[in-house]
């Protein structure tokens, strides 16, 4: 029987994670969630065999096609997802844009509590098990949540997806099977620079998935190409397109003057504009060249690096324990897009919840508490909506100086011996 303490700790929680859900609810019904309107209509656009990565509306088209934010002043849309990830829209594309918004919402929900269950299970002692639990509740109530459901963002699908695999990881039995395999895959298709962190361990230490993540690449890569043969093609012309736009700076010109309907499937223009006034800030490596100046960076030697730093660490990690490689593998999935020549914007913190479930469950206690000062930090933040973008980064700071710290212990020591004591 359970003690009337852990009785009432999970009711509270329980009432938090209510009044969180309830706020998201009360964001997403008074403005549009603009990222998720452009993958609602890329979507669409995609499903009549069209470009969506270039695609413009004008007013003879049909309004279900309209994304106020798709500026005409670019040669391309806002939409910057894979064919892969466009797909993922399909069942919530039929419907009236307030259904699939609030259903969007609910998903992201169920993956993020989804993500908690399975850490949840793995994780032990009880002890540990509740400041995981208590972690996740407190992180819905930071600005980086707050910002994800607001935009509909979908990175929580792809911390889903990786706790599902880290799952299958952990477990002798099932590590080589082919569905771990496939998983990486689906995860690379949804996120290729998720190739450069999921393949090398596989390689290392389970070569049997090989297989199975090529099956996957080809089938999820694949589904796209029924629909629109020329999808993939259109998503890397559009990606460079985007890439060199925001490398110079053009990114967000002014639009020239448009005409909108009043009401876009039964949603009043001034609210499917309308986002929350949440703050938030770019943390791109690109946009701090910006701020010093050094406009067009090109891409190749920031990608260079960044593959250089990931097998660098690979080569010093290679004989270090599975727990070690995992914790540093969660790193790099949350550190990756810092690289990227594209907006990082706080949506993407969410990215670091497996990288906080594998420190509790390895008892790295002392990096645990630092990088759960972040979160005090997301809720001041959230409540105060300050300007200044060192403030509204100073919980990614935190969160970025932390994973990097967790990948240089790896170089501390590499010997087996080491490797066998961490075990």
């Amino acid at each position: 029987m359970k003690s009337p303490r852990l009785l009432l700790a999970g009711f509270t929680l329980g009432l938090l994670l209510v009044i969180s859900f309830a706020l998201d609810c009360r964001n997403v019904m008074a403005g549009g969630t603009i990222d998720f309107r452009n993958r609602i209509t890329g979507t669409r656009v995609f499903q009549l065999g069209q470009d969506p990565y270039h695609y413009k509306w004008n007013s003879n088209e049909p309004p279900e096609l309209c994304d106020p934010y798709n500026n005409p002043a670019l040669p391309i849309s806002k939409v910057t997802v894979t064919p892969t990830l466009l797909m993922v829209n399909l069942p919530l594309a039929p419907l009236a844009y307030r259904g699939a918004q609030f259903m969007w919402l609910t998903l992201q929900w169920i993956l993020l509590l989804g993500t908690a269950y399975i850490w949840w299970k793995m994780i032990s002692p009880s002890r540990k098990r509740w400041l995981w639990a208590c972690a996740v509740v407190g992180f819905t109530f930071t600005v980086a949540w707050r910002h994800h459901a607001d935009r509909g963002q979908a990175y929580v699908l792809m911390v889903f997806l990786l706790s599902c695999w880290f799952l299958i990881i952990r477990s002798e039995k099932h590590k080589n099977s082919v569905w771990g395999g496939m998983l990486v895959g689906l995860l690379v298709a949804v996120r290729p620079p998720l190739l450069l962190i999921l393949v090398p361990y596989q390689a290392l230490r389970c070569r049997k998935q090989l297989l199975g993540s090529l099956a996957g690449l080809v089938l999820f890569v694949g589904m796209p190409m029924l629909w629109n043969a020329s999808s993939w093609k259109q998503y890397q012309t559009g990606m460079k397109t985007w890439s060199q736009l925001y490398r110079d700076g053009n990114h967000n010109p002014r639009p020239p003057a448009q005409a909108f309907p009043a009401e876009i499937e039964g949603v009043p223009l001034d609210v499917l504009g309308h986002f929350g006034n949440i703050p938030f800030a770019d943390t791109s490596i690109f946009a701090l060249f910006r701020s010093f100046g050094i406009n067009s960076v090109p891409v190749l030697p920031v990608a260079l690096l960044l593959a250089g730093m990931i097998a660098l660490w690979y080569w010093h990690s290679k004989n270090r324990s599975e727990n070690s490689l995992l914790l540093g593998m969660a790193a790099w999935t949350f550190l990756i897009d810092l690289f990227l020549p594209a907006y990082r914007n706080s949506y993407t913190d969410v990215m670091i919840l497996n990288f906080v479930a594998l420190l509790i469950l390895h008892h790295r206690d002392s990096l645990t508490r630092m990088i759960l000062a972040a979160w005090p930090l997301g809720w001041m933040i959230n409540a105060m909506l300050p300007g200044q973008k060192w403030i509204i980064n100073l919980p990614t700071m935190i969160m970025i100086a932390v994973a990097f710290a967790a990948l240089l212990k790896s170089f501390s020591s590499n010997s087996p011996h080491s490797a066998a004591v961490e075990k």
